[in-house]
């Protein structure tokens, strides 16, 4: 299995796990996510302003376990150290908000750690989520 499968593998695992420390060691120093599309507004983010957007949502959004990712699909393009992943994930947030999502991913490798995400999610299922988190917290 070429090394960028079995890092984007790992980094879906170390997600649904909340497992921050194993998340951020999977990336260079000079990590870059972006998030797509263009019009969610969302800036490229490094690894510092990942791990902060990771703890503002999914770590107050979900139970360690609770969302998990399922690969439908995995193409290597002709550079060996990117791939293309679909991605489903379904889980149930901590007020018992159901969430489900569906994601295109092109990472990005170099040497044994991941340099780049880029990642286009269901904005509108996203928005549907926050929304009903809102509600379930009275807010």
């Amino acid at each position: 299995m070429p090394a960028a499968i079995t890092l984007f593998h790992s980094y879906l695992t170390a997600v649904s796990a909340l497992d921050l420390d194993t998340t951020l060691a999977l990336f260079t120093d000079d990590f870059e996510l972006t998030m797509k599309p263009a019009s969610a507004g969302i800036p490229v983010q490094a690894k510092s302003q990942l791990l902060e957007g990771l703890e503002r949502t999914l770590i107050n959004w979900f139970a360690p376990g609770a969302l998990k990712f399922t690969v439908h699909e995995v193409y290597e393009t002709k550079a060996e150290n990117r791939i293309i992943a679909h991605v489903n994930s379904d889980g149930t947030s901590k007020l018992g908000t159901p969430w489900h999502n569906e994601y295109m991913f092109i990472v990005e490798v170099e040497g044994e750690k991941i340099r780049r995400i880029t990642e286009f999610m269901d904005s509108g299922s996203l928005k549907g989520f926050i929304e009903a988190e809102m509600k379930a917290s009275g807010a």
